[in-house]
């Protein structure tokens, strides 16, 4: 199948399909997410106030819908479903989950580690700032990150743009290339001058995804990995921002 080795012949026009269906898939997710975001956001407003929780998580989860609705569109365009590797979970899947959740957990708490020894600051979290004005924000966001963050951007970033470069390069420069990717997106999701650092520690965590991906050959492990992982921390953020913990 066309996910199980790289192309040796690959030509020119490959290597143009290839990183132009990167460019497209991921400008338009940002564009019609950010659309569906607006919308959602604007019916919620004639129920709820549009600063409110509750219109911030309706307006999220439909971002990621959106997100969700161009990765798909992408595949049934180009007939291109083979490029992602996806199956039925089974018992040994359940474990690369667990196994993943718990290296990107020991990756984050390595590098947060390190940068404390080193007084080095993360950047300021957008998310993390509507968190804590509205801390029940947390709450709604543990629950759309597992059903609609974690396969979202699994499909669009470790599916797709993962899946087009192992094609030409294979599995290593494929994950490096797709994690800068994920990265990139993440440029507005922190603010300060730590940002970098941030930017750096998402790329870190998306390599770490991409290769448990590769080694688990399955896309709903890592959709569930990155789902899980969101979910703690946000649990971690309500629990600390409200003084439970």
């Amino acid at each position: 199948m066309a996910h199980d080795t790289a192309r040796s012949s690959a030509t020119p026009a490959d290597h143009l399909q290839a990183y132009g269906g990167i460019i497209i898939v991921v400008a338009l997710s940002i564009i019609v997410g950010g659309l569906f975001g607006s919308i959602a956001l604007g019916l919620a407003s004639g129920f709820v106030p549009a600063d409110s929780p509750v219109a911030a998580a309706f307006s999220t989860a439909a971002q990621f819908i959106g997100f969700g609705a161009v990765g798909l569109g992408y595949l049934a365009v180009r007939d291109e479903w083979d490029l992602i590797r996806l199956e039925r979970p089974t018992r040994r899947d359940m474990l690369w989950v667990g196994g993943g959740l718990l290296a990107l957990f020991a990756v984050y708490l390595a590098g947060s580690a390190v940068m404390s020894a080193l007084g080095i600051e993360s950047g300021d979290s957008v998310l993390a700032q509507q968190g804590e004005a509205n801390p029940v924000y947390f709450l709604y966001l543990t629950v759309i990150t597992i059903l609609l963050v974690g396969p979202a951007e699994e499909l669009i970033f470790r599916g797709i743009a993962y899946g087009e470069l192992r094609r030409l390069w294979g599995p290593i420069p494929a994950i490096i290339g797709s994690s800068a990717v994920f990265a990139s997106i993440h440029v507005w999701s922190f603010s300060g001058d730590g940002a970098i650092i941030s930017l750096l520690m998402v790329f870190i965590l998306g390599s770490v995804l991409a290769a448990i991906y590769e080694r688990s050959g399955n896309l709903v492990v890592v959709a569930v990995a990155h789902g899980l992982f969101n979910a703690v921390q946000f649990v971690a953020s309500y629990l600390s921002v409200t003084g439970l913990l």
